[in-house]
């Protein structure tokens, strides 16, 4: 297939990364010991909950699975490869490396598999358009996902009588009213260069009519321009253009807190920066909506936060265990703990945050990230970042569609 990597230039590409990589991405924590069956996983908060759940499978089916907990789980997933040695039991976040990784033909084939029965089609879709072993498969399974749109103050809205807008008419006189009131319709911080991604991805998702992923297959083999994509642009630059003055001046974990204390109506991120929001705020009383199309009903962009994978070959108990996973009171805990959107069909998210964006998965008008079909070469969020900042779209899309093509003809010249 076109622009697909095969094992052999992965884990030729990964021999150099392994020599680069720190000494300690690779390294098992203490209590990962002989004889235990190593869970591979990355959610740093989620690490006391999944250690629960370790322990009560293994008192139940008399198994001795041990967490191993890795912040940078992709880099030492990869060096882990180079020395052919995979982890029997992975977690792994559905992006782009996600996707290389599943065409490099290292993941298990869980198509037709019962552990996919029970998943939302609209989010059992997602992993495959990242990337397949080979056509057909599904080489990973959803856990949890979270929504991309609009997360707002309520108590904000409400103080002035206000309700969520529900077309993109609706939300620039929704900014314009705040602005005169004094409020900051919306909070930024894009000294980080990934945090327009969000806003590009949401926007997307609404002007592809939910057909994110078969777009860029269209890009891929140059059947289309980024060009196409100009009024996605057009209106990043209309509320890239309101809130706070400081917006390049301060990263993530800024504007995470200055949205926490109240300092702006709206915040154009996915479900994922809820805890970090709380985290400043626990009080803080927060909603989410779709963003607004121009007209009819809206796409609602959602990522595979925690998908579960292992080798080709399962090892002796590994399905089991992930079935285990999936089962109905784990997948709740880890949702309502992560904020996050239960994969199964039929469960609901309870938080209230959630509320929002639930209808978009209940009727499975859900579209895959435009972010996370891009191989990280062609370096978007660098580009995007000087976007936002200059206005030119012009220039962003030409940059765009030489880099992308470059990097391309790259991945397809080691085929």
């Amino acid at each position: 297939m076109n622009g697909q990597l095969s094992r052999r230039t992965v884990l030729s590409g990964l021999t150099a990364a392994a020599l680069l990589a720190p000494l300690g991405a690779c390294a098992r924590p203490t209590g990962t010991g002989v004889g235990s069956t190593e869970f591979f996983q990355f959610k740093s908060e989620a690490i006391t909950l999944f250690d629960r759940i370790c322990a009560e499978y293994n008192a139940a089916h008399g198994t001795n699975i041990e967490q191993n907990f890795q912040a940078d789980n992709v880099t030492a997933l990869r060096v882990r490869l180079v020395k052919g040695d995979i982890p029997p039991l992975i977690t792994i976040n559905g992006d782009y490396s996600y996707g290389a990784l599943a065409r490099s033909g290292v993941f298990h084939d869980f198509a037709g598999s019962d552990l996919l029965a029970p998943v939302n089609p609209s989010i059992a879709q997602i992993l495959p358009t990242l990337g397949v072993g080979a056509e057909g498969q599904v080489n990973g399974v959803p856990f949890a996902n979270n929504g991309s749109g609009m997360i707002y103050n309520r108590a904000i809205f409400d103080e002035h009588g206000f309700d969520p807008p529900q077309t993109w008419d609706e939300l620039i006189g929704l900014a314009d009213e705040f602005t005169a009131l004094g409020v900051d319709p919306f909070y930024w911080g894009f000294r980080d260069n990934w945090t327009g991604a969000p806003m590009f991805s949401s926007l997307s998702g609404n002007f592809l009519d939910g057909e994110v992923a078969a777009w860029y297959a269209r890009r891929q083999v140059g059947e289309t321009s980024f060009e196409e994509l100009m009024p996605v642009l057009e209106k990043m630059r209309q509320i890239g253009g309101y809130g706070n003055s400081n917006k390049y001046e301060i990263g993530y974990n800024d504007a995470n807190q200055g949205f926490a204390q109240g300092r702006a109506a709206m915040y154009v991120h996915g479900t994922y920066a809820i805890p970090a929001i709380r985290s400043y705020n626990p009080d803080i009383q927060l909603g989410t909506f779709a963003t607004p199309p121009d007209s009819g009903e809206a796409w609602v962009v959602s990522g595979v936060d925690v998908a579960l994978t292992c080798g080709t070959e399962p090892v002796d108990g590994a399905l089991d265990f992930f079935s285990y996973l999936m089962e109905e009171p784990n997948m709740a805990a880890y949702c309502a703990e992560q904020v996050a959107f239960p994969t199964r069909e039929g469960m609901t998210a309870d938080d209230e945050a959630l509320e929002g964006l639930m209808p978009y998965f209940e009727s499975q008008r859900l579209t895959t990230y435009s972010d996370h079909n891009f191989p990280p070469a062609v370096n978007l969020n660098n580009y995007m970042q000087q976007f936002l900042i200059n206005g030119d779209a012009a220039a962003f899309v030409r940059t765009l569609d030489v880099q992308y093509d470059r990097v391309i003809e790259r991945i397809n010249s080691t085929l």
